[in-house]
């Protein structure tokens, strides 16, 4: 299966470089672009924008795929997905501690994309308002009670998802956390034998 992996702020992709091994090792295409600027100065749209183009790229236009976000990319693929119409290509969705309700250390970095992570932004606001019963996937929700980027850690709760809480101390350590890996890993395994 193909697998889309989307980083968060002043991340590159290589922060996916453990879960990506262990997927392409069950024989799954994995990208995990890095975008720039990776401190979303620009815009969560400006982003999403931009990783639909490098996605097209790597996989074609219409391509299945399951799609990996991490913090801000929780909310760059929700962008993606929602709001750049490619609803029809995902088969799962998995986020990994993203600030679904917002967070309050959005007010301690500069730029738009930061704005538009503060709780009660128009941005999150809009991507709330979502119909989620006109998708026919799976979402997958990861957070840690311990997480000192996402404030409140509870913002990471998302309502269409299950939710797996991953004991992980810090928040850069979820997306190579050994139990979310071998989770993610074995549900796009089962999900690719479903598909084939």
């Amino acid at each position: 299966m193909n697998v889309l992996l989307v980083h968060g702020i002043f991340d590159t992709g290589n922060i996916y470089r453990k879960l990506a091994g262990k997927l392409t090792a069950r024989g799954h295409h994995c990208f995990a672009p890095s975008l720039v600027p990776n401190d979303a100065r620009h815009g969560i749209a400006d982003l999403a924008t931009k990783l639909d183009s490098m996605v097209n790229e790597a996989f074609g236009p219409n391509e299945p795929m399951a799609v990996v976000g991490f913090s801000m990319g929780c909310i760059v693929s929700r962008y993606y997905i929602h709001r750049l119409h490619e609803v029809r290509r995902i088969k799962a969705f998995f986020v990994i501690s993203g600030p679904h309700a917002g967070t309050l250390t959005a007010y301690f970095c500069p730029g738009q994309g930061a704005k538009e992570m503060r709780p009660g932004s128009s941005l999150l606001r809009d991507l709330d308002s979502v119909d989620h019963d006109e998708r026919d996937f799976p979402i997958f929700t990861y957070w840690t009670p311990f997480d000192l980027m996402i404030l409140p850690a509870t913002s990471s709760r998302w309502h269409p998802a299950k939710e797996r809480i991953i004991w992980s101390l810090l928040h850069p350590l979820m997306p190579s956390d050994n139990q979310l890996c071998s989770d993610v890993v074995a549900k796009i395994d089962e999900l690719s034998f479903k598909n084939h």
